[in-house]
């Protein structure tokens, strides 16, 4: 549950004091004013006047403790809104949770983690940081999550976990548009800095699935975003990638009468769809009907409102067939362009990339991590790559900790 008591008084000047020594000319970040109905006070956090949204990009607007889900164990958690870009060049609210571990930070400050989560949905109400109870639509995977942080937390790092532009806050959600989401995670970890300056400049993108596209694309991207942070690294689990080619692929398929053959190939996308659609149609002109049966042509504004769990559902796009997704003769250029010019696997870095994926992934298929990683490989990037057989899709989360957590701490000198 949220403490919905407010700080006010000395402890809320002590705050603001705090925040402005972290972040020396940005905006003093302030608390909501209290609502008489929790609920309302909690809508209300996320939807702040428009008047506060405009200035530096990774500045806190507002912030407020969080005592239970969806806190990490071990450590002092906020809801933080705070500020960033969008693809139009407009300043957007964008809400996140920071964990910081409850002890002493060591010299040199916290070593932070910028934590890009997996596919919930687009919906507001499908934001990691609405969690606050297993009602949650996709409490099984974020509380999963969070017993892996709490696990980073123990071992000192600090977490920084954005919710993306427009998932929570006002404005669509730009799904797997990777410009978009590097902003979202480099100003998160700007924010994280403003709330705690005991948290230092050094810094790792991490993220799952959806999240682990927007940590190859940090990497690429980070640095010039916000040059002030000494971006490490990434680490990328299950990272979505080649989702142009899939579609293309299954939309092949289909018309020559072979669909349900490409599925173990492809992975279990159908239900994903409506949310791949909402997130290119957020940069590009997509017409739906152009490509789609008029039946799941309907049925793309169901991501407006359900979570993946629900899209899932045998009621919803769980239960069609992969034969009646897509029009024969429809025409989905326009989508797979935006997939395309979205994919990871041709983004050029200098900080080292880790990739690591469960071999029985059926979400994010080995074969296509495999393909990212040799296409990164031959143009000279360094990437390095870890595979789990018999592991699952977010099996890879506690696999491939160990691993992960000697990765970075060989990044950050520990």
């Amino acid at each position: 549950m949220w403490r919905t008591r407010l700080i006010t008084g000395a402890a809320l000047a002590g705050l603001a004091g705090t925040l402005i020594a972290g972040a020396p000319g940005q905006a003093t970040p302030v608390l909501p004013d209290p609502i008489a109905d929790e609920a309302a006070e909690v809508a209300a956090f996320y939807t702040p006047p428009a008047d506060r949204v405009d200035g530096t990009h990774g500045s806190v607007i507002q912030l407020r403790p969080i005592n239970g889900d969806p806190g990490v164990a071990g450590a002092r958690n906020y809801l933080v809104l705070y500020r960033s870009v969008d693809m139009r060049g407009n300043p957007v609210a964008v809400s996140g949770t920071l964990a910081v571990p409850d002890w002493d930070a060591p010299p040199g400050g916290w070593p932070l983690i910028s934590w890009a989560h997996g596919t919930t949905g687009v919906a507001d109400t499908c934001a990691p940081s609405k969690d606050t109870s297993a009602e949650f639509p996709a409490h099984d995977y974020t509380s999963l999550v969070r017993k892996v942080q709490a696990q980073w937390i123990a071992a000192g790092y600090a977490i920084a976990q954005t919710d993306y532009q427009g998932l929570g806050t006002p404005g669509p959600h730009g799904y797997l548009i990777g410009p978009a989401e590097q902003r979202a995670v480099t100003d998160m970890a700007r924010a994280a800095r403003e709330v705690d300056p005991e948290i230092g400049t050094r810094w790792v993108a991490m993220g799952h699935s959806q999240g682990g596209q927007a940590a190859v694309f940090s990497d690429a991207q980070a640095q010039q975003w916000a040059p002030e942070l000494q971006l490490l690294g990434a680490v990328a689990l299950a990272p979505a990638s080649h989702q142009g080619i899939g579609l293309q692929a299954s939309h092949m398929a289909t018309a020559i009468g072979v669909s349900n053959v490409l599925t173990p190939v492809l992975g279990g996308s159908t239900s994903f769809l409506p949310l791949i659609i909402r997130g290119a149609q957020t940069v590009a002109d997509i017409d739906p009907t152009r490509f789609l049966t008029p039946r799941t042509a309907s049925m793309v504004s169901l991501a407006d409102s359900g979570c993946i769990a629900q899209l899932r559902d045998s009621q919803e796009w769980g239960g069609i067939p992969a034969n009646e997704v897509f029009s024969p003769t429809g025409d989905m250029s326009a989508l797979t362009r935006v997939l395309n010019e979205n994919d990871p696997s041709t983004l050029t870095f200098t900080q080292p990339l880790l990739v690591l994926q469960g071999r029985a992934d059926t979400t994010v298929p080995a074969l296509a991590t495999d393909a990212m990683v040799v296409q990164q490989r031959t143009a000279g990037q360094p990437v390095q790559y870890r595979t789990y057989p018999g592991v699952d899709h977010r099996g890879v989360l506690e696999a491939s900790y160990t691993d992960a957590l000697n990765w970075v701490d060989g990044r950050f000198g520990r």
